[in-house]
């Protein structure tokens, strides 16, 4: 196909980046639909800290090995066929939690899990679908737009939800209003399923569902050091903030003695701050580039946010903005990265492992952040001392990323968007 007819396709992108961003507001408002609501679980369902924290481990645990295994299925089979299965098991992973929040513990946690397990590889797939679509094109840019729809789900679902308990009288409908979001997200991702397939053919470098490459397990070993840089950095950072999101509704109102509501307002404040920055951002990286300069500043920012939060009485709306901002520099760097470091039909694979080590930390953390509170007694002084250690850790990563930017083999990731991906 010529490059006229390719760009004239490529006129959609914006369009399915929108579809892309409804079908993860609804996996994101989903995976947060407990926080705003974890008061009456803990109280409801005679639950401690460390078992409600159970509800994110859940959800990350098999996604030590299945993420890898849908990131290949995902190289293989390609975007429609994966992401049709990874979508149907999140709804039936929601749908589980909705119907345990009324009859047991036990099987929100198993919904939890199944859900997990399509959450995380649809968010490959989406990934995926972003780099098709926005290769060379303002992909930096389309990724924080992205994730501003992302930060979206969150915001919606945290300030929803004590509201909806509020109305109701019962915490439980929040999990259906959940359940209803990832049902909208479902039928979206069927209509861009159908206009995938419909503009396939005008891609040069098109997904091939009927002839995939063969995956070669081996070659992940020859993987830059670079992206091993990133994946670890990635781990170490995610770990320090998802966490404390899943804890910050009951941390704020123990602490600062608010209400669930208002403690959702500004728990929220983190998703604020990213769907006003990470576009920004974006942008910026696409022109600039700096990438590992960038996520070098926001493990920067992150430590004394925590250190704030923990050790001190600060009113929590500044520390809290800071920890949005790190959430804004860092992932609009470091996702954008990994289509410079790993070739086009490997990005499955690559994300997958990526999300594999990310879900490493995202099990043990939430567990292990509920358990230093357990153990003293309700203060979350240990597990904000915890986080702001992981990212130390993260700007240990970041640093190495750029010393190996600088005096190894360049890859790249330093460079403009177009000059990067020429």
């Amino acid at each position: 196909m010529n490059e006229d007819s390719l760009e004239r396709v490529l006129k959609l992108r914006w369009i399915v980046l929108v579809m892309m961003g409804v079908v993860v507001f609804g996996c994101y408002y989903a995976y947060d639909s407990v926080v705003p609501i974890a008061d009456q679980i803990i109280k409801d369902m005679d639950v401690t800290r460390a078992q409600y924290g159970l509800l994110f481990s859940y959800y990350s645990f098999p996604n030590l090995l299945m993420v890898l295994l849908g990131g290949m299925f995902l190289d293989k089979f390609g975007i429609r066929k994966a992401g049709s299965i990874f979508v149907t098991l999140c709804v039936i992973g929601v749908f589980m939690t909705a119907v345990g929040g009324t009859r047991s513990f036990q099987l929100m946690l198993w919904g939890r899990l199944l859900y997990g397990i399509g959450a995380e590889s649809l968010s490959i797939t989406q990934i995926k679908v972003m780099s098709k679509w926005f290769k060379g094109k303002e992909l930096a840019f389309a990724m924080g737009l992205y994730i501003t729809l992302v930060r979206l789900g969150n915001f919606a679902s945290l300030n929803l939800g004590a509201p909806i308990q509020s109305w109701s009288g019962s915490w439980k409908l929040a999990l259906w209003v959940a359940f209803g979001t990832i049902v909208i997200s479902f039928v979206v991702f069927m209509i861009y399923r159908r206009l995938d397939k419909a503009k396939e053919a005008q891609f040069k470098e098109r997904e091939d569902e009927a002839h995939a490459e063969k995956f070669v397990f081996r070659e992940v070993f020859k993987f830059k050091p670079s992206f091993w840089f990133v994946t670890v950095l990635c781990v170490t950072f995610y770990s320090s903030d998802l966490p404390f999101v899943a804890f910050s509704n009951i941390f704020l109102q123990n602490k600062y003695s608010l209400s669930a509501a208002r403690s959702g307002f500004y728990g929220s404040l983190i998703f604020v701050t990213t769907m006003v920055c990470t576009p920004i951002f974006g942008l910026f990286v696409d022109k600039i580039g700096k990438r590992a300069t960038i996520m070098i500043a926001g493990a920067v920012i992150i430590v004394p946010a925590y250190s704030v939060l923990g050790l001190t009485s600060f009113h929590p709306a500044i520390p809290i903005i800071g920890i949005g901002i790190a959430f804004s520099l860092v992932p609009s760097a470091l996702w954008s990265s990994v289509p410079i470091l790993v070739e086009q039909n490997r990005l499955g694979t690559a994300f997958g492992l990526i999300t594999i080590i990310q879900n490493l930390g995202l099990t043990l953390v939430p567990w292990l952040a509920g358990k230093l509170t357990d153990k003293a007694g309700g203060d979350y002084t240990n597990a904000m001392i915890m986080f702001a250690v992981l990212g130390m850790v993260s700007l240990f990563f970041s640093v190495f990323l750029i010393i190996s930017e600088k005096k190894g083999i360049p890859t790249g990731i330093e460079l403009p968007t177009k000059i990067a991906q020429a």
